[in-house]
């Protein structure tokens, strides 16, 4: 890594006037003064948020110089935990500053970068940073139009870095050649558990590189290639992975293609997996027979299977409903016909369902932390906050009304029985809540 004074971090930090100062934690006397001398006015969401945990900055329209003078400020920030700086054209110049800022700055663990026009520049100072940086739990660099050379940073950045648990790249421009590169960091690094690839352009080799690298990989926990594209080798891939791979909790192939002659040998794989969790294959262009196959010989150990936009008519829909009810677990339907309309599940709950689900490892010792009396049971608010500390980002106000809906009469949420390990109380709850979600329609001429 670069010295902190040389070029790579040549910005305009090193020449700002004044001093720090003294005992100043939440650096906001002396991002007045950088304002006041960079003769801009400053910005209010900082001002309200440089003493929260969670700062969001999201759409303020900071630009490069704003973002310099915020970031200088968060240098000696000891509260700011959770950064978003997603959509304000922040650009090369903008991401290194902030690199600067991650060299002296231990508290931020999650960094969201979302919609920024980083650039290669920008990207590579802080992917220099991240090799070493043991802080920065979960990043986003989610609609940047990376393109694969930038790739290639990022992952060889992955192969040095073993704290990282969460990385978004979605919605870039992530060919075969970046989904090679990614692939090759995936089978030297066990530390990342959460990869989102999705809304990218990646093709058969590239999907087929992916599900090869997840033969190998013991590290990934949940994995998103939805809206990209899975032929043959990409659907054979995935599903040899499935055989062997012991440590992936959710996967995400839906809107890829998928062929649905593959759907027997994936029931197949799905029967012999005892990880897996979650399995979305929503928008893909499956025939009912076709879907039939799919759960024709499955023996599953899954809590949800998605089928979001998926025609099935009448007498598949009832058979599948019998299939919940043997298997406890849910189907998420989009669309049924026969005079069937679907009513699904909120997309809150679902969001919250998966959540649990798949970081049930991560909320377990959090709850156990705030469970004083070791009763199993926490506050609606306390397990709100364990959620929270988890890293599920909805509002304080939507999280309250999706955990009101899992918990007792009492007021308290059983959390060693939703990860126990077993078929989560959240999904029977859910279930109940979900028992009139299909309801018969009369025919019209819009559906």
């Amino acid at each position: 890594v670069p010295s902190e004074t040389g070029s790579e971090y040549d910005t305009d930090l090193e020449d700002m006037p004044g001093e720090k100062a003294d005992y100043d934690s939440s650096g906001l006397d002396y991002y007045k003064k950088i304002c006041q001398d960079m003769q801009m006015r400053p910005a209010s969401s900082f001002m309200r948020q440089a003493k929260n945990v969670n700062m969001s900055l999201k759409y303020q329209a900071l630009g490069c110089r704003k973002t310099v003078a915020v970031t200088h400020a968060l240098t000696g920030n000891t509260f700011v935990e959770s950064l978003d700086l997603s959509s304000n054209d922040i650009s090369c110049d903008g991401v290194r500053s902030i690199s600067y800022m991650l060299t002296e700055n231990y508290f931020i663990t999650d960094l969201n970068l979302e919609d920024n026009r980083i650039g290669i520049r920008g990207i590579t100072s802080l992917c220099n940073v991240l090799s070493d940086n043991n802080y920065i739990k979960n990043l986003n660099l989610a609609g940047n139009a990376l393109k694969d050379n930038t790739i290639s940073l990022i992952s060889d950045m992955l192969k040095h870095n073993y704290t990282l648990f969460r990385l978004s790249l979605k919605h870039n421009q992530i060919t075969c050649i970046g989904a090679k590169a990614l692939s090759d960091a995936l089978l030297n690094n066990e530390s990342l558990a959460d990869l989102d690839v999705s809304w990218n352009k990646i093709r058969g080799k590239g999907s087929e590189m992916f599900g090869n690298a997840l033969c190998s990989n013991s590290g990934l926990n949940s994995f998103d290639i939805s809206y990209n594209g899975l032929d043959a080798r990409g659907a054979n891939a995935f599903i040899n992975a499935l055989r062997s791979n012991s440590q992936l909790v959710n996967l995400n192939i839906g809107n890829t293609r998928f062929p649905g002659s593959f759907c027997k040998e994936l029931s197949h794989a799905l029967s012999s997996n005892s990880s897996l969790r979650i399995i979305k294959l929503g928008n893909n262009p499956l025939k009912e027979e076709e879907v039939e196959m799919l759960f024709g010989g499955l023996r599953p150990s899954l809590y949800i299977i998605g089928l979001e936009n998926i025609m099935v008519g009448r007498g598949l829909y009832q058979r599948l409903l019998k299939f919940e009810e043997e298997h406890s677990l849910v189907i998420h339907y989009g669309k049924s016909g026969d005079n069937q309309r679907a009513r699904p599940l909120s997309a809150s709950s679902l969001k919250l369902d998966e959540f649990i689900i798949t970081n049930h490892g991560k909320l377990m010792p959090l709850a156990i932390e705030k469970d004083k009396d070791k009763s199993g049971c926490l506050p609606v608010a306390q397990f709100q906050d364990c959620l929270h500390d988890a890293g599920f980002k909805v509002t304080q106000i939507i999280l309250k009304e999706m955990v009101d809906k899992i918990s007792l009469e009492n007021g308290t949420v059983p959390y060693k029985e939703i990860m126990s390990g077993k078929i989560p109380f959240v999904l029977q709850k859910l279930r109940a809540q979900s028992a009139a979600r299909f309801v018969p329609v009369e025919k019209d001429e819009d559906y």
